[in-house]
């Protein structure tokens, strides 16, 4: 790979810490209905070894009104980043793009989580990373 466009951050693994699913008997709406959902990130950088953990946790229809969705779900995933040749103050500047490579892969488990579950498989939409995280502050 061209080394100048080569990104300093590198998406090392990512594991799914936590799966929380829980079947709503009481929906009773077939009608369709808006997806409800929010996302908190927390980081841990180590400065000495360039590297950085980056947590998503995932709450979809959480704490709603149990006849109005059909479940509830909690998901946390932990991405293992490193960063080479970076000062820490540049570090800052990395947390978004960590979190825009992980969380496609949030979305593809709560397809497949919600699929398997023998519910309509969600689909969450993409996301405005930067503007998630503005949010967040």
């Amino acid at each position: 790979m061209n080394e100048e466009i080569k990104s300093v951050l590198r998406f090392e693994n990512y594991i799914v810490k936590k799966v929380l699913f829980e079947y709503n008997l009481q929906y009773n709406n077939e009608e369709a209905i808006d997806i409800k959902f929010d996302v908190d990130a927390d980081y841990c950088v180590n400065e000495e070894d360039g590297s950085m953990q980056v947590t998503l946790e995932t709450y979809v229809f959480n704490g709603e009104d149990k006849t109005k969705y059909p479940f509830s779900m909690e998901m946390e995933v932990v991405g293992f980043f490193s960063i080479s040749n970076v000062s820490e103050e540049q570090i800052e500047n990395f947390k978004p793009n960590a979190v825009a490579i992980l969380f496609p892969y949030v979305r593809a488990l709560i397809s497949s989580y919600t699929a398997n579950a023998n519910v309509t498989p969600l689909i969450l939409p993409p996301i405005n990373v930067n503007q998630l995280l503005r949010s967040k502050k």
